[in-house]
């Protein structure tokens, strides 16, 4: 049972730090959530329901591929605004956890 308790912390932790981040690196300036944000990317509600965890961790590390498999280029890409962003693995599997959780 405590086993259980500390995942729950730690993913509880993880997805806290995920919103930090997403919130660091400004992700709303081109991506809705709950009605704020931009509307230069899609909207994020309901991607933990779209994507899968290693997704979701692709957008965050290759981009370019991902979009490759859009029909609709959105107006701002991903792959230009990242390249900017020292996104660390630590970051981007909170981030993920974070976004795991819009559903």
């Amino acid at each position: 049972m405590l086993a259980g308790v500390a995942t729950f912390a730690q993913d509880a932790k993880k997805v806290a730090d995920g919103q930090a981040a997403y919130a660091t690196y400004k992700c709303n300036v081109c991506h809705m959530i709950k009605g704020a944000g931009g509307k230069m990317a899609s909207s994020l509600d309901g991607v933990a329901t779209k994507l899968k965890a290693e997704d979701l961790k692709k957008w965050l590390t290759d981009p370019v591929a991902m979009e490759a498999k859009l029909d609709k280029k959105p107006k701002m890409l991903m792959s230009a605004n990242l390249k900017s962003k020292k996104i660390t693995p630590a970051e981007v599997d909170a981030i993920a956890a974070y976004l795991g959780t819009l559903k």
